[in-house]
């Protein structure tokens, strides 16, 4: 029987797929319980994803994931950083605007 860990472990996995795919090296990635936002990234380079996350789809989970492993390499949202995310996710914008409606279906 799957588990949230089994679950978790696999969001973990992508991520770590994804930061290859990036050229990026986050010191850590955890998937915990957050209630306002899909993820984090802290300058000392610890990627924090939503436990919620788990029952997004996969193209929401990439997007998200891209968003976060990206701010390893550009730590705002201007136009370098948005031009990143159209090169990796290409309909990124449309999972920018359906987020908030995203997370409050998962919650």
């Amino acid at each position: 029987m799957k588990t949230i860990e089994d679950d978790k472990q696999v969001l973990r996995s992508k991520a770590f797929d994804w930061a290859a795919r990036l050229k990026v090296e986050p010191k850590i990635v955890r998937v915990q319980r957050m209630t306002r936002k899909w993820g984090s990234c802290s300058t000392s380079g610890t990627v924090t994803l939503a436990q919620d996350l788990t029952e997004a789809s996969p193209e929401f989970q990439d997007f998200v994931i891209a968003h976060e492993l990206l701010h390893l390499r550009v730590p705002n949202h201007g136009k370098l950083f948005k031009a990143l995310m159209t090169v990796y996710v290409p309909n990124w914008k449309h999972h920018e605007i359906n987020k908030d409606q995203a997370k409050a279906q998962a919650t």
